[in-house]
């Protein structure tokens, strides 16, 4: 198995086909050539050709250069760093103290099945969306007491960031407060040069623990039914994360990066877009691998809470017009979130050609990676089809395979009244060469 290890719950994982793109690799670049990542994404493709090779990683979201970050670099990370980190995590009572009303109606609403209370959580329980609106809800006393503390604590900057966004709605308010204590413990008592490290374990912690289908961050779990009726899932997912105790299963992903054995070779990661990495690339990278999304659904969507986790910049949110009046988005989403040109329809294809230009006139290998999809079903059609690729993949490179990993269904949100049925059809590789 080697190098497997999965940082995220990531739609379109490549976790169950490391050994197949690794394979394919192999057989084009040699262990003294470099290869690059260029859609980094969680990481495990990175990870897993760093035991071979020097790895550039690249993406667009910081989330993901800090968990490439932690899974290529070697960090002298020790057993007394660790129980101190968490010893002063576990010592800072303030901010929790600050959300007491909130954490107190939650918990007690999980412990006794109160479903009304669960849903008025969800659907109004975020404290920068009640400071921006002003909603009337019955959590009003509660939300206005915590404001207060806050503002008396002078917590309402990016110390309380976590929980004033998505408190309540993709963590529980005890959860969401921890993330925001464990950030800025990082940021008081970590040396800069291992942030990282520590970061990547709570973006992996985070990512276990969200109260969503599928545990991604594309939206909250919708509270009701198309009739109006609560849905009995607000109880049981709520049951199921929000109880988990955020500090152990950070402790836990901590340890679990610690034991992660580390590439003999020098790794490198490239926050940027697609364009910026290939660019920037060094001259001993041969191989490029990359796996670009190819539906009109941008990933950004489903990482939002991720990347201002990473980012703590207190982002503009987006609207929605509702009945003729601009409201939050129920996901909560950054304003500024990246827009994919591979997910427009308009600019797709030119972003393939432009990527297929940069790479032949380098001499550089390519492999991309690419899912068909079943036109008989009701799938998320693809910006461009596999035949568009190959025709344009052959316009710029002497050597064109297609080469098929077998029956292989990929990892995806796990709910059918929201998401479309995922083909069975096998995941590709199209290698390209000139040599």
């Amino acid at each position: 198995m080697g190098y497997h290890f999965r940082t995220l719950n990531y739609l379109g994982s490549k976790l169950r086909l490391l050994d197949f793109i690794e394979e394919n690799i192999r057989r084009i670049t040699n262990d003294k050539q470099g290869v690059c990542d260029l859609f980094a994404g969680s990481g495990c493709v990175s990870y897993k050709l760093s035991e071979h090779y020097a790895v550039t990683s690249c993406d667009i979201q910081h989330y993901s250069k800090v968990i490439s970050n932690a899974l290529l670099n070697k960090f002298d990370i020790t057993d007394n760093d660790i129980n101190e980190l968490i010893q002063i995590i576990q010592s800072d009572k303030t901010l929790y103290d600050c959300f007491i009303p909130l954490i107190e109606t939650e918990e007690q609403a999980i412990r006794f099945k109160d479903l009304e209370t669960l849903t008025a959580i969800l659907e109004t329980g975020s404290i920068e969306v009640f400071r921006l609106e002003n909603k009337n809800t019955c959590l009003n006393h509660s939300l206005y007491e915590v404001l207060d503390n806050l503002s008396g604590n002078d917590f309402l900057n990016r110390k309380s960031l976590i929980s004033r966004y998505y408190g309540g709605i993709y963590f529980s308010y005890r959860q969401a407060v921890g993330i925001d204590i464990i950030l800025e413990s990082i940021q008081n008592h970590i040396a800069e040069d291992k942030r990282d490290f520590f970061l990547a374990a709570l973006l992996s912690t985070a990512s276990d623990v969200v109260d969503t289908v599928g545990k991604h961050f594309a939206q909250p779990i919708k509270a009701r039914d198309a009739k109006g009726n609560i849905k009995i899932t607000v109880y049981n997912k709520a049951l199921q994360d929000k109880t988990i105790d955020i500090i152990e299963l950070y402790k836990d992903w901590i340890y679990r990066y610690k034991s992660l054995p580390k590439s003999d070779y020098v790794c490198q990661t490239i926050q940027g877009d697609y364009i910026k990495c290939l660019r920037n690339l060094p001259d001993s990278v041969k191989t490029i691998y990359a796996d670009p999304p190819y539906t009109r659904d941008h990933y950004s969507r489903f990482y939002h809470v991720l990347e201002t986790i990473t980012l703590r910049d207190s982002p503009e949110l987006t609207t929605t017009n509702i009945r003729g009046e601009k409201h939050i988005s129920n996901g909560i989403y950054r304003k500024d979130r990246h827009q994919s040109p591979f997910c427009i329809m308009s600019k797709a294809h030119d972003a393939f050609k432009e990527m297929f230009e940069i790479t032949s006139s380098g001499n550089k290998n390519l492999v991309l990676s690419y899912s068909p999809y079943d036109e008989t079903k009701k799938t998320h059609p693809r910006v461009v089809t596999l035949r568009q690729l190959l025709d344009l993949a052959r316009v710029y490179y002497q050597h064109v395979d297609l080469i098929s990993a077998g029956k292989f269904k990929h990892n995806k949100l796990n709910s059918t009244e929201h998401f479309l049925d995922a083909s069975s059809e096998a995941e590709v590789l199209i290698v390209c060469t000139n040599e």
